[in-house]
């Protein structure tokens, strides 16, 4: 004789909270948490952020720049500035005071940007472009980053998916708006972004958010501890080696500095009428083959200069050298930004 036993079915979640245990905060989260990959954000599992520099600690065009009616990069890595009019913007590197509660994590810096009104509208942006539009496509994405403005205005985040050149159209996640005070709050957005299902992606596709305001109003925003990540909540900020976060920003920038004797390498010469060549290698890959400018402090030569580069390394050749040629203190930057 065959017996079958049934019994029904139990929701673990449910009994779980039937034991009324303490849990906590963290221990509710996971327990909410619906895939593997949210219990992973959670708890901080591998790389998370996808913004570059979001702790503003890697400077290497300087410590301050700006920019005059258009965009450009002009001092922190990653972080492009917008105004639209003539107007000089400036973003400038802050230090926290040692020991300060307001931003936790013992963040060491923080960005200032300047937006300086006028009588006329102004556009002002401060924009970082993350590499590839399948970010957190057809899923969610948190933003969380800590402000403060000079006169508690309200700024807005845009994000956008960018397919490059040769693809889609662009598209608008959202342009969301956060109310700023003259102390330091911390925000934060989740959103669901678009599939890109049935999208062309181009060369040069971008997930890019940009922090902006219209009007005239004259002020500055301030912000610190920036970050992107996939899923709906929002982790406590990703503090990378600073070593880690400058390799990160030589991919799309690297400033070789002085380089002597034409350049840092194995070279050689063959005396009057002769050849020197020098190569650069880079400390990583460069997203793509760089543009480079070359300032020469002390030079004294008419021959001809032939370089070859690619996103590995940069390789100069002077030909038809003559008596007292020299190239000596040069300085080089190389530029693979989107």
């Amino acid at each position: 004789m065959t017996v079958k036993i049934t019994k029904p079915q139990i929701n673990v979640r449910e009994e779980l909270n039937d034991l009324k245990k303490p849990t906590g905060v963290a221990g509710e989260a996971m327990l909410r948490a619906e895939t593997v990959a949210e219990q992973q954000a959670l708890i901080g599992v591998g790389r998370k952020n996808l913004i570059i520099n979001g702790g503003f600690d890697v400077w290497q065009r300087g410590t301050t720049g700006s920019v005059v009616g258009g965009p450009n990069y002009a001092s922190a890595d990653r972080w492009k500035l917008y105004v639209n009019t003539s107007t000089t913007m400036t973003l400038s590197r802050q230090t926290f005071s040692p020991g300060q509660t307001e931003v936790p994590g013992n963040p060491k810096y923080y960005a200032k940007f300047d937006w300086l009104g006028t009588s006329a509208s102004q556009f002002f942006g401060l924009e970082q472009f993350v590499e590839g539009c399948h970010h957190g496509a057809g899923d969610y994405l948190t933003i969380s980053f800590y402000a403060r403005t000079e006169h508690a205005d309200d700024i807005t985040l845009g994000v956008n998916q960018k397919f490059g050149s040769g693809g889609s159209a662009d598209v608008n996640v959202g342009n969301f708006s956060v109310n700023a005070e003259t102390t330091w709050k911390k925000f934060v957005i989740t959103t669901q972004v678009p599939s890109i299902s049935g999208k062309t992606v181009g060369t040069g596709d971008t997930l890019s958010f940009n922090f902006y305001r219209t009007g005239t109003l004259n002020s500055y925003l301030e912000l610190a501890n920036v970050q992107i990540e996939l899923g709906k909540v929002a982790t406590p900020f990703e503090h990378r080696s600073y070593g880690e976060e400058l390799a990160l920003c030589q991919r799309y920038y690297y400033d070789a500095g002085l380089q002597p004797v034409d350049l840092v390498g194995v070279g050689h010469s063959s005396g009057y009428s002769g050849v020197t060549s020098g190569r650069i290698t880079f400390p990583v890959t460069m997203r793509v083959t760089p543009t480079f400018t070359r300032t020469v402090t002390q030079s004294n030569y008419s021959g001809n200069i032939t370089t070859r580069q690619s996103p590995q390394a940069f390789h100069q050749i002077s030909q038809n050298m003559g008596p007292g040629d020299f190239h000596y203190q040069n300085y080089f930057k190389f530029d693979a930004e989107l």
